[in-house]
């Protein structure tokens, strides 16, 4: 058995997949719990999108590695130059 800490043994591109669906659902709304005490009401999300998109663009981007692609940059650092006066 595979241990789950293991960078080899998760699938990325699988994962990649399934969070795709997560926030299609929480984009439409299908992923929204509504909880009723009496006449009160709240509806609130699972999961929050930002998190689900974090998540997303690492799986994304180990997919895109454990394939043998180069993922694209997201930071790309200054240049410092002294220009001699």
């Amino acid at each position: 058995m595979a241990d789950e800490t293991d960078p080899i043994a998760i699938d990325w591109c699988a994962r990649a997949v399934k969070l795709r669906k997560v926030e299609e659902a929480l984009l439409m709304g299908e992923m929204v719990t509504e909880a009723r005490f009496g006449e009160d009401m709240a509806r609130y999300a699972n999961a929050s999108l930002a998190d689900v998109k974090t998540a997303l663009e690492e799986a994304i981007r180990k997919c895109q590695i454990s394939r043998g692609e180069t993922p694209k940059r997201t930071r790309y650092a200054m240049s410092g130059r002294m220009r001699p006066y």
